[in-house]
């Protein structure tokens, strides 16, 4: 078990604090965030250069269609003219890959690169020597600490 020391004890009282405090000012920025869209929204300009509190801002605005399809319904409607509509959408592509690597296979030396737990199973499987890889990689360690209010129920 990791002891509690008084130090950092103030540390993560602090650190749950401005994490509090971060959450608030988003939301406030978010509102701040839609006034400002809604005093933009139909005007012609898409620019606009304020002055306030001798400094000169820059704000920008603009409205981009967003278009979700009802992807069941038109595959039904459409049948066989519905592939003609596609294009790659990442996020489906994301979330398929497990399942996507043998048909990926032609076209790994395009958008492929080196596993590291594939590298580590073809050094033991003898298919790769681990001299093949001497100056031919590098490896950092990132470093992550994550802290969150656990509800009366969670702890």
């Amino acid at each position: 078990m990791v002891e509690l020391t008084t130090e950092i004890e103030g540390i993560l009282k602090e650190y749950t604090k401005l994490q509090q405090e971060e959450q608030a000012l988003k939301a406030r920025k978010q509102a701040l965030q839609e006034t400002l869209k809604t005093h933009l929204r139909g005007k012609e300009q898409n620019v606009w250069y304020p002055e306030t509190g001798g400094m000169r801002l820059k704000v920008s605005y603009r409205s981009v269609p967003q278009v979700e399809y009802d992807e069941t319904t038109l595959r039904a409607r459409l049948g066989d003219r519905y592939p003609a509509l596609l294009e790659p959408d990442l996020r489906k592509l994301r979330a398929a890959l497990p399942n996507l690597e043998k048909e990926l296979e032609p076209l790994l030396n395009l958008i492929g690169s080196p596993s590291p737990e594939k590298v580590k199973k073809a050094i033991e499987n003898g298919m790769v020597s681990a001299e093949e890889f001497k100056d031919a990689f590098s490896k950092t360690v990132k470093e992550y600490i994550s802290v969150a209010t656990l509800k009366e129920t969670e702890s």
